[in-house]
Protein backbone atom coordinates (compact mmCIF):
# COMPACT_ATOMS: atom_id res chain seq x y z
CA UNK A 1 0.00 0.00 0.00
CA UNK A 2 1.65 3.31 -1.50
CA UNK A 3 1.81 6.17 1.44
CA UNK A 4 1.02 9.38 0.46
CA UNK A 5 2.56 12.65 2.16
CA UNK A 6 0.40 15.49 2.81
CA UNK A 7 1.92 17.65 0.25
CA UNK A 8 0.99 15.24 -2.54
CA UNK A 9 -2.67 14.86 -1.56
CA UNK A 10 -3.04 19.24 -1.07
CA UNK A 11 -0.45 20.86 -2.10
CA UNK A 12 -1.65 24.10 -1.22
CA UNK A 13 -1.62 23.08 2.71
CA UNK A 14 2.33 22.46 2.83
CA UNK A 15 2.31 26.04 2.30
CA UNK A 16 -0.11 27.07 4.97
CA UNK A 17 1.85 25.06 7.30
CA UNK A 18 5.16 26.82 6.74
CA UNK A 19 3.31 30.26 6.71
CA UNK A 20 4.34 31.21 3.35
CA UNK A 21 0.14 32.56 2.37
CA UNK A 22 0.93 33.66 -1.34
CA UNK A 23 2.50 30.36 -2.04
CA UNK A 24 -0.33 28.81 -0.78
CA UNK A 25 -2.96 30.60 -2.77
CA UNK A 26 -1.12 30.19 -6.12
CA UNK A 27 -1.09 25.96 -4.93
CA UNK A 28 -4.69 26.05 -4.50
CA UNK A 29 -5.13 27.46 -8.00
CA UNK A 30 -3.17 25.00 -9.45
CA UNK A 31 -5.05 22.45 -7.39
CA UNK A 32 -8.40 23.51 -8.61
CA UNK A 33 -7.46 22.52 -12.52
CA UNK A 34 -6.99 18.81 -12.39
CA UNK A 35 -3.89 19.77 -15.45
CA UNK A 36 -1.79 21.56 -12.98
CA UNK A 37 -1.99 19.40 -9.89
CA UNK A 38 0.88 17.25 -10.75
CA UNK A 39 3.14 19.94 -11.16
CA UNK A 40 1.86 21.98 -8.18
CA UNK A 41 2.33 18.43 -5.82
CA UNK A 42 5.85 18.14 -6.83
CA UNK A 43 6.43 21.67 -6.21
CA UNK A 44 5.02 21.40 -2.70
CA UNK A 45 7.26 18.22 -2.29
CA UNK A 46 10.17 19.85 -3.48
CA UNK A 47 9.82 22.63 -0.84
CA UNK A 48 9.43 20.73 2.08
CA UNK A 49 12.53 18.71 1.22
CA UNK A 50 14.07 22.18 0.54
CA UNK A 51 12.94 23.57 3.77
CA UNK A 52 13.70 20.64 5.67
CA UNK A 53 17.55 20.18 4.60
CA UNK A 54 17.70 23.93 5.15
CA UNK A 55 16.41 23.58 8.57
CA UNK A 56 18.77 19.96 9.32
CA UNK A 57 22.10 22.19 8.19
CA UNK A 58 20.79 25.19 10.15
CA UNK A 59 20.44 23.27 13.30
CA UNK A 60 23.84 21.27 12.54
CA UNK A 61 25.76 24.84 11.73
CA UNK A 62 24.48 26.20 15.04
CA UNK A 63 25.61 22.69 17.23
CA UNK A 64 28.98 22.76 15.68
CA UNK A 65 29.45 26.50 15.66
CA UNK A 66 32.65 27.18 17.39
CA UNK A 67 33.65 30.62 19.31
CA UNK A 68 37.73 30.90 18.43
CA UNK A 69 37.75 32.88 21.60
CA UNK A 70 36.38 30.68 23.95
CA UNK A 71 38.80 28.01 23.95
CA UNK A 72 41.98 28.45 25.85
CA UNK A 73 45.36 30.09 24.58
CA UNK A 74 48.31 27.88 23.74
CA UNK A 75 51.03 28.33 25.96
CA UNK A 76 54.12 28.92 24.43
CA UNK A 77 57.62 28.47 25.82
CA UNK A 78 59.39 31.24 26.90
CA UNK A 79 62.73 32.54 25.41
CA UNK A 80 65.73 32.40 27.62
Amino acid sequence: MPTFKMSQMLPCSSFFSEGRIFLGVLALLMQLSMVLWPMAARWANRTAEQSGMERMLAELSETHRLDPYSMPRKKFRQPA
